[in-house]
């Protein structure tokens, strides 16, 4: 099970950082549901899952300043959860959005509100010319 949750971690740091590979919508339910059904030894489930979950988020695209739920955290812990449960689609579909859409509340409140506070203070050690307090910073940020 550790290691289940391990290359499931693995998975949603990969597709996270699709972007080094090019666009290749590796973020998308559909593929990230078919890779947790891999890894979690059922790979019939995780495609349906996947599907399942893509019809629900296929909406979500970032049009001017609107910031859509996050649909990895959605899919990755959706279909994780579905699997294991051996609950199936509807569990996935109760789960994901309402994880997804936590997961933009507190990446935004880190993001706006935490992460500035500590940018400032590496301005400020950056002023007096305190580099290991900037490193410090840098580190904790």
């Amino acid at each position: 099970m550790l290691v289940q949750a391990i290359l499931i971690g693995l998975i949603a740091m990969f597709v996270t950082f699709e972007w080094m590979f090019g666009t290749n919508l590796g973020s998308r339910p559909i593929i990230t549901g078919m890779l947790v059904g891999l890894v979690m030894g059922d790979l019939k489930t995780g495609i349906i899952l996947g599907a399942t979950l893509e019809m629900v988020f296929i909406g979500s695209i970032t049009l001017g300043a609107a910031v859509p739920p996050d649909v990895i955290t959605g899919g990755v812990l959706g279909a994780a959860f579905a699997i294991s449960t051996g609950k199936g689609a509807d569990v996935a579909l109760a789960l994901a959005f309402p994880i997804a859409t936590l997961y933009l509340v507190v990446d935004n409140v880190l993001t706006l509100g935490i992460l500035p506070f500590f940018l400032h203070k590496a301005d400020n050690y950056i002023e007096k010319g305190d580099f290991k307090g900037m490193e410090r910073m840098h580190i904790l940020v």
